[in-house]
């Protein structure tokens, strides 16, 4: 999935990591074995998201950024799974997102 990507350029601009996985939290890929945890946790982090959203009148969930101290985290549910995406803040994630998935 994340093949066509130039993995260290991205990296040049803030890019730390991406790991996509099924609905069960199976990793189908990812740009390196650390993320692992940040892979468990991406359909928690989506099912959580769709209960706030929901009241809300917010029906399917888009994207989910979560910022931190130093490092921003992106979750794209996907039909069958989920993308989660490791910048650091100081990135473009608009961009970063556009390259590696299009």
């Amino acid at each position: 999935m994340f093949e066509d990507a130039s993995i260290a350029e991205l990296k040049q601009h803030g890019f730390i990591g991406a790991i996509a996985c099924s609905a069960n939290g199976t990793v189908i890929d990812a740009t390196s074995d650390e993320l692992e945890v940040f892979g468990s946790i991406l359909g928690y982090i989506t099912q959580v998201a769709d209960m706030i959203g929901e009241p809300f009148g917010m029906d399917t969930i888009e994207e989910i950024h979560l910022s931190g101290a130093n490092t921003t985290a992106v979750c794209i549910p996907q039909e069958d799974g989920s993308l989660g995406v490791l910048c650091s803040n100081r990135a473009n994630v608009e961009e970063i997102l556009t390259e590696l998935i299009g």
